[in-house]
């Protein structure tokens, strides 16, 4: 008998009030008739204060609408709902996010366990930021490899690649495209003269007045030094030259010692399809032509064939 009893004290403890969730129990109406201890112990509702009140009682109002409007039906229409997230409110008023399961029985009872999503959704808060911070770095890293850390704009590598898809578009399309190089006019004077801040300071004003000037469609970049290259796609000769002499009106408001920055521009205009470096090649023969015939100028590259 007394090995009975021990048997007995050792039995295994099976209530609802153990399990670390909470549950309920609902009827046909979704009025509770059944909550653990869960609710009282972490929830603070006090023992009954649940009971005989609808489930609407403890989610907040966005939850209360996807209760009643997707989680009933799912549960009517499958007699089972797994891992919804809603949020509720302790006895204190307090949000508390939760993950629900729910199954309806054969007697129309709905039995819920709910399962405190606190430290799932603070994790997950986390992850978001981090992978924002990481797209940021990765938008960063980006930008830095394609630009030009002085002037901000295409680097030699970021315009090749472009200028690559661009003369393949205009091969198919027929149309032509054009290809400005700029070279600053003694420009190693300004460095040797006023120094190296004053020689960025004429490359940061230039890159942000070409920037400003060009289409959003053409390319614009510093391929190196005090050179620059611009390629303006569905361009002809005459607007080509017409956008050059404009060019040189502009740049000619940047000052260096009251004295308006002059460049030379070499121009290849294309019709036909041509690799990005024999057109780069004819543009650097014109801007030598140009830099030859007294600089501050726009020489047009002309085929010797």
């Amino acid at each position: 008998m007394a090995n009975n009893n021990k048997s007995l004290n050792n039995a295994v403890n099976y209530s609802p009030d153990n399990f670390p969730c909470g549950a309920f129990i609902t009827n046909a109406s979704r009025v509770i008739t059944y909550v653990n201890s869960y609710f009282t112990t972490e929830l603070l509702w006090k023992p009954g204060e649940l009971i005989g009140k609808n489930a609407d009682v403890i989610f907040t109002q966005s939850s209360k609408i996807f209760f009643q409007s997707y989680l009933i039906p799912t549960l009517l229409h499958e007699k089972t709902s797994e891992e919804m997230q809603l949020i509720i409110f302790n006895a204190e008023g307090v949000r508390i996010p939760i993950t629900v399961n729910a199954h309806i029985s054969n007697d129309d009872c709905i039995y819920w366990s709910f399962f405190n999503a606190t430290k799932r959704d603070k994790l997950y808060e986390e992850l978001i930021k981090t992978r924002e911070t990481l797209e940021e770095q990765a938008k960063q890293l980006k930008l830095l490899a394609s630009t030009d850390e002085l002037t901000e704009l295409l680097n030699r590598r970021e315009m090749k690649k472009r200028s690559t898809l661009v003369l393949e578009q205009t091969t198919r399309s027929h149309q032509s495209v054009a290809l400005l190089m700029l070279d600053i006019d003694y420009f190693k004077k300004i460095n040797d003269t006023f120094g190296h801040l004053e020689g960025d300071r004429v490359l940061k004003e230039l890159g942000h007045m070409l920037k400003g000037f060009c289409r959003q469609t053409d390319l614009v970049s510093r391929i190196g030094g005090e050179e620059f290259l611009i390629m303006l796609p569905d361009t002809n000769k005459t607007d080509t030259l017409l956008f050059c002499k404009r060019l040189h009106e502009i740049i000619a408001q940047i000052e260096v010692n009251n004295t308006p920055l002059q460049v030379s521009i070499g121009v290849s205009i294309c019709e036909d399809k041509i690799s990005f470096t024999d057109f780069y090649t004819q543009a650097d023969n014109a801007v030598y032509k140009a830099k030859e015939l007294g600089r501050n100028r726009t020489e047009v590259y002309i085929s010797e064939q």
